[in-house]
């Protein structure tokens, strides 16, 4: 059995770390993680490994020696240019004659090769692909299939659009036949080119599901993950071996730590939980290691206290200092003397620290954060998560996004605006080009970023809590792949700074009022035979839509719109009669069709629409929570230029226009909708959320989400996009109310997930 280990990886996320030695070289426990590979191969039986090297390939074949690891012949495979996994291993394995195992360098496992590559031979199958099932399917190409048969592939999903537990782990089986898919020096990728062409050319594309310990090292917290199961014993691969002298001297010293033969450390210092300190590092007296990972060559003073941290190779920790959770010294760093490292905070190999400093962002990059992109944006307690600071960082990661213009106003309030104003200067130092439309309610800021072409919205709003909005053009979600690298950019501080004269434009925008106040005459040239009222806790919006409610006005009888403080629905009563947000929206829906158009409304609104829209031949078009392609393009294209359906006030007045031009009260409109219910609800749930509507067998929507149906009954769930808990949405056509479907639906996820072990990994 031959193999073509991927070994070319730079390791961005592990930076810094990986910014002096390539990825599969870092070492767990001392040995690199491409040993461990090494040895696994050979305990299944493989005779000859390739390694396919790129980013300081030389310092892999430096580590390979001669070519013979055990009883295993290696030999290294260069790229000169990026070829992709495909491309890379098609020019390794060129004399491979037979079928062969395709396994990365960087990735921990202990799968039984053998096996895989058995039941790859007997499957008939031209590849292979041995997937994992895995609690968070976000950084992960899925696998969907059935019967070890694949049928096709979600790449990196959201939540929202994972239908599969099934992670591709990067390992297959080949066969000789399908390098022949890849043409010869180009870049060519196994899961996005050559896998689709398989299943578009009818090739028998197969998966083996393995069971076994995998751990793609991708980042730091998956790094200490990783150490800390290699030590707990739960990865069956063979633990170098530890200085048993140390442990009978040191009572201090925890027996789930490791202290690898030749390091020094003190009788008179401190080890527990899963701490690791690599050959060659000195652990000084009073030093308290919890959690930490010292690397070869490292000095630790005295008194040093590290937590959950990790200190790299020939790093200096300074007497009395501090280095806390996530953090990183990097290779060569000096940590002052009684200065405090700052969760998170990554200094960079041969940065110093001076003594008794205070260190809360990274040397290179900005800030470190945790929050997290959600269906409200990225929100966080004012001035102590989401600081100026942090806004900051947010705006450099939003010009990452931007192909234009970002515009960006805020609520009222000094807070508002001082976050505001540091989420523009963040776009500014990023290079990014940004229009400052002021302290106005977001509908205000969606309707000025639709005249001047801005093709990404920011909207703050500060009060004990901070919400930073974000949204792509047409006040829209964004799409999935801006998703993910406005996360990275985030989480990572991966954003450019720009040179001095690269700083981008902040054009202020002053007229954001006076055009929406145009806009909004031009909306208001009836009247209804009632006094109009507005309701809202935004002084703002009441500010700007009472003088067109009094406009609209031409009777006594009260009839109330009532606003919510962001701004993008409302509701409207008169008398014992209320229209909720749906009903206002169907109102619209009916009266759009009526005049011969289409109306774009959210995946997740209630398909009561349609029965609105039917009569008159129009439709409903949908578009999604989390775009992961353009199928919902024409949806969204048709949202941007609909932008009252998210303006409370806007739609308020279409609403009312209706009722203007057909004579009819509220009571009419309620009586002219279609019967229905509906209710949505969040429920948290403690296990990956595609695992329960698998449980619960909902039937896979188009892009998102599942639904349930049942005697015209229809739930659509949804994963949020952080993965805590399920949306659901329920719609009833009959006696029994929305409400209680959702009591049932509930029920049914509490049981669901009852069968579900939560500490499956």
């Amino acid at each position: 059995m031959r193999s073509v280990i991927l070994a070319g990886g730079e390791g961005t996320r592990l930076r810094p770390l990986t910014c002096s030695i390539p990825k599969p070289l870092v070492p767990i426990c001392g040995k690199p993680v491409l040993f461990y590979i090494l040895e696994l191969l050979e305990k299944h039986g493989c005779t000859e490994a390739a390694a396919a090297v790129r980013y300081k390939g030389e310092m892999i074949s430096a580590a390979l020696g001669d070519g013979i690891f055990g009883g295993l012949r290696t030999f290294v495979s260069y790229e000169d240019e990026p070829l992709g996994t495909a491309g890379c291993v098609r020019k390794a394995a060129a004399d491979f004659d037979d079928d062969f195992i395709v396994i990365s360098g960087d990735a921990m496992c202990d799968f039984d090769l053998a096996a895989i590559y058995a039941h790859h031979k007997h499957s008939g199958a031209a590849a292979t692909i041995v997937v994992r099932s895995v609690d968070d399917p976000r950084e992960y190409g899925v696998i969907l299939g059935e019967n070890g048969i694949v049928t096709g592939f979600a790449e990196k999903p959201g939540f929202i659009n994972c239908r599969s537990d099934l992670a591709n782990t990067g390992i297959y089986v080949i066969s000789p036949e399908v390098l022949g898919l890849v043409e010869s020096g180009s870049s060519v990728d196994f899961a996005k080119d050559v896998f689709p062409e398989m299943l578009r050319r009818g090739m028998t594309l197969g998966y083996y599901e393995e069971s076994g310990y995998w751990c793609d090292i991708g980042d730091i917290p998956a790094y200490k993950r990783c150490t800390a199961d290699l030590i707990a014993g739960k990865i069956r691969v063979t633990l170098p071996e530890r200085d048993t002298a140390v442990y009978a001297e040191n009572p201090h010293i925890s027996s789930s730590a490791f202290i690898a033969k030749g390091a020094f450390f003190s009788p008179k210092a401190l080890a527990s939980g899963s701490t690791v300190v690599g050959a060659g590092a000195y652990i000084s007296d009073g030093a308290k290691l919890s959690g930490a990972i010292v690397m070869d060559g490292a000095f630790v003073g005295e008194g040093a206290t590290l937590n959950d941290c990790m200190i790299c190779p020939n790093a200096r920790i300074g007497a009395g200092a501090a280095v806390y959770e996530n953090a990183v010294a990097g290779e060569g760093a000096v940590i002052g003397e009684n200065a405090v490292i700052s969760s998170g905070v990554k200094i960079w190999a041969n940065k110093k620290i001076a003594k008794g400093t205070e260190v809360t962002s990274d040397v290179k990059y900005g800030a470190y954060s945790s929050p997290a992109l959600s269906e409200d944006g990225i929100t966080g307690a004012t001035n102590t998560v989401l600081t100026p600071e942090f806004a900051f960082r947010v705006g450099s990661a939003a010009a990452k996004i931007s192909d234009g213009y970002i515009a960006a106003a805020c609520a009222d309030g000094s807070a508002s605006r001082c976050i505001k104003n540091a989420v523009l200067c963040g776009i500014s130092g990023a290079g990014g080009r940004s229009y400052d439309c002021g302290e106005v309610p977001l509908p205000v800021l969606a309707h000025s970023a639709g005249l001047l072409g801005a093709d990404i919205l920011m909207y703050v709003t500060a009060r004990s809590r901070t919400e930073i909005l974000i949204y792509s053009a047409g006040l829209l979600p964004l799409k999935r792949s801006r998703e993910r690298i406005l996360q990275s950019a985030v989480s990572r501080g991966e954003y450019m700074s720009a040179g001095w004269e690269s700083f981008g434009e902040i054009t202020p925008f002053p007229g954001s009022l006076h055009l929406y106040e145009a806009y909004l005459r031009g909306m208001s040239d009836f009247t209804v035979p009632y006094d109009v009222r507005v309701i809202s806790r935004s002084p703002l919006i009441r500010s700007i839509c009472t003088p067109f409610a009094k406009a609209v006005s031409g009777g006594r009888e009260k009839l109330t719109v009532t606003i919510p403080e962001r701004g993008t629905s409302c509701e409207i009563s008169c008398g014992d009669t209320r229209l909720d947000s749906m009903s206002v929206i169907l109102t619209v829906c009916g009266a759009e069709a009526e005049n011969g158009n289409d109306t774009a409304l959210p995946f997740s609104f209630p398909h009561t629409a349609e029965k609105c829209t039917a009569p008159f031949g129009r439709d409903i078009l949908r578009y999604f929570a989390s775009s992961m392609n353009d199928r919902d393009e024409q949806a969204r294209t048709l949202a941007a230029e609909q932008l009252y359906m998210r303006d409370g006030f806007a739609l308020a007045l279409k609403c009312l226009r209706y009722m203007h031009e057909h004579c009819l009260s509220p009571a009419d409109i309620a009586g002219m909708l279609p019967r229905s219910t509906s209710a949505d609800r969040f429920i948290r749930v403690n296990c990956p959320p595609q695992r329960v509507l698998g449980r619960l067998k909902a039937v896979p929507e188009e892009n998102e989400g599942a639904v349930l149906t049942a005697n015209g009954e229809r739930i659509f769930l949804r994963p949020d996009k952080q993965g805590r808990g399920i949306f659901m949405f329920a719609e009833s056509f009959g006696t029994e109310t929305a409400a209680s479907l959702c009591d049932r639906t509930e029920k049914l996820i509490r049981n669901a997930e009852k069968l579900i072990d939560p500490h499956k990994h």
